[in-house]
């Protein structure tokens, strides 16, 4: 899951994921990665990403802003879930990667109650260690969502999650590992709205073709996508209503290494940020994921038609 996430290529739409509540270190596994200043100015950057195609296509756009201000860029795509691209920031393997508040908020603080935008986004600020920073968030944001079929919600007249409780039991929920344990998953929807589903858990994928084919066909009544997938609306599911705030706010942000972070680096991307809008990157990622575009040609095309300066 974006809090969670990790998202595979789908016909339908992919990303991002991304996003998860797991416990953050509180230092980086760099040593000096702490103590070390923001430079005057950075020559080269690794920019790494997690293995969904939202996640890919974010990478592209930073790296390609930061190429046209004469940064030498080097992408490491694909590196996994959260744990494990994490673990790649903090020992200096990457040094850029795109987060989303609220997934990240929970990873480096497990017990984050926030809700709203603006105040996800500054706990975040506070919550990581030193040597990590956010710079702007973007008001382009991509949600968890917990979805059923429109039969099934007719079926038992879903609403909200909290409609879930009375018919669990009849019920079988898959999609990503992430989503059977995390807070904005199956551990949030037992502790939060008391629902407890009554068959096995599917371990597919995280909002990719796995999930929606056990999903249309049945073979799971609940599963987890992200709101920006085309294949929502597409497959006419519905998303169930959180009013215990489950689903945390996932704007996007970068999250860079503070020895990676110049002024050129940090005006570059939050320039992207400010750009950057949530139906733009709908319509980005079913471009990639149903017309199988490249995430470089995608990205190349979205800053030629918004030039940052």
């Amino acid at each position: 899951m974006r809090s969670t996430l990790v998202r595979t290529a789908i016909a339908g739409v992919a990303v991002l994921g991304l996003a998860g509540c797991g416990g953050g270190d509180d230092q980086l596994g760099d040593s000096d990665a702490g103590s070390s200043p923001a430079p005057d100015k950075v020559t080269s950057i690794t920019v790494g990403s997690a293995d969904f195609s939202e996640s890919q296509l974010l990478a592209e756009i930073y790296g390609q802003a930061l190429a046209a201000k004469g940064v030498e860029v080097t992408q490491k795509p694909n590196i996994g879930n959260r744990e494990t691209y994490m673990a790649a920031i903090k020992d200096g393997s990457v040094h850029l990667l795109p987060e989303y508040t609220g997934a990240a908020l929970h990873y480096f603080k497990a017990d984050a109650t926030e809700t709203e935008d603006q105040a996800t986004y500054d706990a975040l600020k506070s919550s990581l260690p030193s040597g990590l920073e956010v710079l702007d968030k973007s008001p382009a944001a991509d949600e968890d969502t917990i979805v059923v079929t429109k039969a099934t919600a007719d079926k038992y007249s879903l609403k909200t999650l909290a409609d879930l409780k009375p018919v669990a039991k009849d019920m079988a929920a898959g999609g990503s590992s992430e989503f059977k344990v995390r807070d904005a998953g199956l551990k949030g929807l037992k502790e939060k709205y008391d629902v407890e589903f009554g068959k096995e858990y599917k371990t597919l994928d995280a909002g990719g073709p796995l999930s929606l084919k056990a999903l249309l066909d049945n073979q799971i009544q609940v599963s987890n996508f992200f709101t920006t997938q085309a294949l929502i609306k597409d497959n006419n599911l519905v998303m169930l209503e959180d009013p215990e705030n489950i689903l945390p706010p996932n704007n996007i942000v970068p999250l860079i290494r503070t020895d990676h972070k110049s002024d050129d680096v940090s005006s570059a991307l939050n320039a992207v940020s400010a750009k950057l809008t949530t139906d733009a990157l709908t319509d980005m990622v079913k471009r990639i994921d149903v017309g199988k575009e490249s995430p470089n040609a995608v990205a190349k095309d979205w800053l030629s038609k918004n030039p940052l300066s």
